[in-house]
């Protein structure tokens, strides 16, 4: 569900003049009804859809330009939001958002270190039970096998401990 730039295309027959939001919405209560409702298993997604842009700062990777982040009141609660932030930032303002919002949150870094520190110090100033830990992410950048020594997860073990 993340990095979904082309929604609610002129384009398409079937999408033509849908809200994005509603359309996002939508795909993502399917996702869940079926994962959750039919099979029983906990549902995580990506989060970067479900922030606007203009009102958290962050580019249109980590954020939506084309109004998707409008799902965010119309999607279960009880999905895991993994809040991807792979740059430095003073703030990472999605985590409070997905907090306030009622979501349970694992903020996410990937390959700098620095990065990574600030994600999980600015994450653990919220002390709420619905603040899951940190995820590490690798994108294929280390072989299995070598997963300890990759700078940032040695960081995050450190850091957690």
């Amino acid at each position: 569900m993340d990095e979904v730039f082309l929604i609610g295309s002129e384009h398409c027959p079937r999408c033509k003049g849908h809200d994005p939001g509603q359309l996002f919405a939508k795909a993502t209560n399917d996702y869940h009804s079926h994962l959750f409702g039919e099979r029983g298993v906990e549902m995580l997604m990506w989060g970067d859809r479900l922030l606007d842009s203009d009102s958290t700062g962050y580019g249109k990777w980590e954020a939506t330009e084309n109004q998707t982040h409008k799902a965010i009141d119309l999607i279960p609660k009880d999905i895991v939001i993994c809040d991807w932030h792979y740059a430095l930032r003073d703030s990472y303002p999605s985590i409070p958002l997905f907090l306030e919002k009622g979501f349970r949150v694992w903020p996410s870094g990937w390959k700098e270190v620095e990065a990574t520190k600030a994600l999980i110090d600015i994450s653990q100033r919220y002390k709420n039970k619905r603040m899951l830990g940190h995820l590490c992410t690798t994108w294929g950048a280390v072989k299995l096998g070598q997963l300890n020594q990759w700078p940032p997860i040695q960081t995050a073990m450190g850091k957690l401990h």
